[in-house]
């Protein structure tokens, strides 16, 4: 039971830390820092309501993240505390609900503003409806985007982790088992994010003064952090269907919160680390900004 608490401690500490904190804490620095080099003034386009309201959101999300984090410690402290209560524990082992169950309140803060964002674009294209269109200089390509190895090595863990889940519960395809809900999740949660992923590569495009080159780097990030997002999902998979046939309870708590750590860095932390202000072009936003390089694509 030691190992267990200590192990699950410092998985969750990083869980606690990392999504509640320090990525916000980069989130935020990332949005004041454009702020300050790209005012309202100089930058119109950029802020289509006004500067307050953009700080107030700014608050609310910082606010909303540190409630969070000071509930992911307090629930720390419970489970540190009264692991031997019913409420906290099943069978002698810290259940993997208050992982599961505190990550998806840490990603409510991310939700919110990602909603947020769609309306901005959805108030810059009004604010731009009469301005002209103008074209990409040639075709987008998936595969000019993302690595064909890349994709097949994400189908391929896919497509094993389900093989092997199936293969341990001797090839009992029943709706009830565990393994055929894990399969059936799986390919929908992957076939969502195939979906997402053509709409953001081939749709109508979010922002409507994003340059061509800008557009063209964030979906080779939003495409790669997608397909590493389903790998995690695979392992974890994976490792769910081991434990089912060997005596690894204990590690379930830790491997919950281990997987909601992954997604985030996956998924947030790469794109906050790959899409940085200083990397943009943001030139677009200017009042008197009639075009941009970045129009054509790279090669």
């Amino acid at each position: 039971m030691l190992r267990e608490m200590i192990l699950f401690s410092l998985v969750f500490a990083c869980q606690i830390l990392v999504v509640s904190y320090y990525l916000p804490k980069l989130m935020l620095s990332r949005v004041r820092r454009v702020m300050e080099n790209y005012p309202p003034a100089s930058y119109p386009k950029l802020y289509p309501q006004s500067i307050e309201r953009y700080g107030i959101g700014l608050s609310v999300f910082a606010w909303a993240h540190r409630v969070v984090l000071m509930l992911g410690l307090l629930t720390l402290a419970a489970v540190l505390f009264w692991v031997d209560h019913a409420s906290f524990a099943s069978d002698g082992h810290i259940s993997e609900a208050w992982p599961a169950a505190f990550g998806m309140i840490q990603f409510l803060p991310w939700m919110l503003l990602e909603i947020t964002g769609y309306r901005q674009f959805k108030l810059m294209r009004e604010a731009n409806a009469s301005s002209p269109r103008r074209a990409e200089l040639r075709p987008r390509r998936l595969l000019d985007a993302i690595s064909p190895w890349l994709l097949l090595a994400t189908a391929l863990m896919g497509l094993g982790a389900i093989a092997f889940d199936f293969y341990v519960h001797d090839l009992d395809f029943s709706l009830d088992r565990d393994s055929t809900q894990r399969a059936i999740m799986l390919v929908l949660t992957n076939g969502f994010m195939l979906a997402l992923s053509a709409w953001l590569f081939y749709g109508r495009k979010l922002d409507p003064h994003q340059s061509a080159a800008d557009r063209w780097r964030q979906s080779k990030v939003q495409l790669k952090s997608m397909a590493f997002v389903s790998m995690a999902m695979s392992v974890f998979f994976f490792t769910r269907a081991a434990g089912d046939v060997t005596d690894i309870a204990y590690l379930d708590a830790p491997l919950m919160s281990l997987y909601f750590l992954a997604i985030a860095l996956l998924s947030l932390g790469y794109s906050l680390n790959r899409l940085k202000p200083e990397n943009l072009d943001l030139e677009v936003y200017r009042s008197d900004a009639v075009g941009s390089q970045g129009d054509a694509l790279p090669r």
